[in-house]
C-alpha cells in the first residue's frame, strides 16, 4: 500500500518531466531557427509536427499514470477508512469480552454487532462436537436468544443430530467461507431441516465462517441475509477475526470450568484428609486404649475407669476436630502458630497407655508459624505416629522437631517392622504425606526396610513461612 504523500510525489515528478520536455522541444526549435536549414518549410512543418506529437504521447502517458496512483490513492484511502472501522468493531468487542464474565452474552453481543456491521438479517454462533453442529447462541427478531428460546430449529438436539453436512464440512476443515444461496438451501441436504424456516423468515443467502482452535473445529459463525449478500474482503477479514474472538471466549470458558472442577476436587481431596487425619487418628487411639482396657478389665477395675475416662475423652476430641474440618476447615492463627506445644501433647496423647517408650526431641527456638505451616507440619506428624501405632509393631518411638535459619522440620523414626516402599503402601495415609508435602512447599523423605523401622522427615523452607 502506497504511503499517503508518495502520490503527490510521483504527480511532482510528472509536472517536472512535462516541463523538461517542453524546454527540450523550445531548445530544439531554437536550435532549428538558428542553423537556418536548407530544409523545405513543409518537410521542417512536419519535423515540428512530428517532434510536438512525440511530446504530447509522452504528456499523455505521465498523466494517465498520475491518474492511476490517484485512483490507487483514494482506494488505499477508502481500505484505511474501512479496516479502521474494523479496528473499532474488534477493540469495543475484545473490551466487551474482557468485562462480560457470561459466555451467553459476550456471544450475544459478538452476534448482534455481527448483524448490525454487516447488515445480516440474523446470526448464530453453533458448536461442533462429536460430529454435530448445534446452535448455542441467535440472534433473531434483534433479539439475543440462548439455545432454549431460539427460534432455529438447530437448536434442538434431535434435528441437530439429523443435519448432514458432510459436504459443508469439506470445506469449512479447509478454512473457507461457506456462502449459500435459495437454490443451495432447495438442493444441500445440510438445509433439510431449516427450508421452512428460511421460506417463513425471507432468508436469501446464508455465510457461514468457520471459528479454529488450532487445526480443530470449534463451530460456525453464521449469518444470515434477506438478500444475496457477497463478501468483500475487507468484510471476510472482520468476520474472522470476530469469530476469532468467539473462539477465544469459548475456550476461556472452557479453562475456567477445568479450574473450577479442579478447585473442586482439591477441596474434595482436603476435606477427606482433614477426615483422615483428625477422625482416623482418634479411632486409632480410641482402638488401642479398648485394646488395653481388655487386657485388664479383670484384674484392675480402678485402672479401666481411667482407661475409660481418656476413650471419652479422645472421643470427644474427635467430635470436636471432626465439626472443626466440616464448619472451619481453615485454621486459626492462633491454633496451629505453637507447633512445638501442638506436637508434644498430640504425641503424648497419642501414645498414652502404649507399651511403646516415645521421646519428644525439640531442636532451636521455637517460633509462631503460619496457621497452613503449621497445621500441616502437624498432621504430618500425627500421620507418621498413627501409621507407626497401627503397622510397625515398634518399641521406640522418636519426635523430632527443628528450627533452623533457613528450614523447619518434623521427623518421625521407630523400630518397628517397616516395610516395602512404595509397593506396599497404597493406603491413603502416605498419600496424604505427600499432598500435605507439596501443598506448603516442603519436601518429603520416607525411608524404610523390612525389619529396619521407618524413618518419615519433612523440611519446610522459610521463605514458605
Amino acid at each position: 500500500m502506497n504511503s499517503p504523500h508518495q502520490p503527490d510525489k510521483f504527480a511532482a515528478q510528472l509536472q517536472q518531466q512535462i516541463a523538461a520536455l517542453e524546454l527540450e522541444n523550445a531548445a530544439l526549435r531554437s536550435q532549428l531557427a538558428a542553423l537556418r536549414s536548407p530544409i523545405p518549410k513543409k518537410l521542417n512543418s512536419a519535423v515540428e509536427v512530428q517532434n510536438d506529437t512525440a511530446v504530447q504521447a509522452e504528456v499523455l502517458a505521465y498523466r494517465r499514470r498520475e491518474a492511476h496512483i490517484r485512483e490507487q490513492e483514494q482506494a488505499a484511502q477508502k481500505r484505511v477508512a474501512e479496516l479502521s472501522k474494523a479496528n473499532e468493531v474488534l477493540q469495543a468487542s475484545l473490551q466487551k469480552l474482557a468485562e462480560e464474565p457470561e459466555l451467553e452474552k459476550f456471544l450475544g453481543h459478538l452476534l448482534t454487532v455481527c448483524t448490525e456491521r454487516f447488515a445480516a438479517a440474523e446470526a448464530g454462533l453453533w458448536r461442533y462436537e462429536k460430529g454435530i453442529f448445534r446452535l448455542l447462541v441467535s440472534y433473531e427478531d434483534k433479539t439475543i436468544k440462548l439455545r432454549s428460546e431460539a427460534s432455529h430449529p438447530g437448536s434442538d438436539l434431535e434435528v441437530a443430530k439429523k443435519i448432514r453436512n458432510r459436504d459443508i464440512l469439506i470445506q469449512l476443515r479447509k478454512r473457507e467461507v461457506v456462502a449459500d444461496y435459495e437454490e443451495d438451501f432447495e438442493t444441500r441436504p445440510a438445509y433439510e431441516q431449516f427450508r421452512d424456516y428460511f421460506r417463513q423468515r425471507g432468508i436469501k443467502s446464508a455465510l457461514k465462517i468457520p471459528m479454529f482452535l488450532g487445526n480443530e473445529l470449534q463451530g460456525i459463525l453464521v449469518l444470515r441475509f434477506s438478500d444475496r449478500h457477497p463478501f468483500n474482503l475487507e468484510e471476510a477479514e472482520l468476520a474472522h477475526a470476530l469469530a476469532n474472538q468467539a473462539v477465544l471466549a469459548l475456550e476461556l470458558t472452557r479453562l475456567a470450568e477445568e479450574a473450577q472442577r479442579a478447585a473442586i476436587a482439591q477441596e474434595r481431596n482436603r476435606l477427606a484428609g482433614e477426615i483422615h487425619d483428625t477422625l482416623a487418628q482418634a479411632f486409632t487411639a480410641i482402638s488401642i486404649q479398648l485394646g488395653v482396657a481388655k487386657r485388664i478389665a479383670q484384674q484392675d477395675p480402678a485402672e479401666l475407669a481411667q482407661i475409660l475416662d481418656r476413650v471419652m475423652e479422645l472421643t470427644n476430641t474427635a467430635l470436636s476436630k471432626a465439626r472443626q474440618s466440616v464448619w472451619a476447615l481453615h485454621p486459626t492463627a492462633e491454633e496451629f502458630a505453637d507447633l512445638a506445644t501442638k506436637l508434644s501433647q498430640c504425641v503424648e496423647q497419642m501414645t498414652q497407655g502404649t507399651a511403646i517408650q516415645f521421646q519428644m526431641e525439640i531442636v532451636g527456638t521455637p517460633r509462631p508459624l503460619s496457621p497452613l505451616i503449621g497445621k500441616n507440619l502437624l498432621r504430618v506428624g500425627q500421620e507418621a505416629i498413627t501409621n507407626t501405632l497401627k503397622h510397625a509393631r515398634a518399641n521406640h518411638l522418636h519426635v523430632k522437631l527443628v528450627y533452623e535459619d533457613q528450614w523447619i522440620s518434623v521427623c518421625i523414626q521407630d523400630d518397628g517392622c517397616g516395610f516395602l516402599f512404595p509397593a506396599d503402601t497404597d493406603g491413603f495415609g502416605l498419600i496424604s504425606l505427600s499432598e500435605r508435602a507439596d501443598r506448603i512447599n516442603g519436601h518429603l523423605t520416607i525411608r524404610s526396610q523390612p525389619g529396619q523401622g521407618t524413618h518419615i522427615c519433612i523440611q519446610v523452607p522459610v521463605e514458605s513461612l
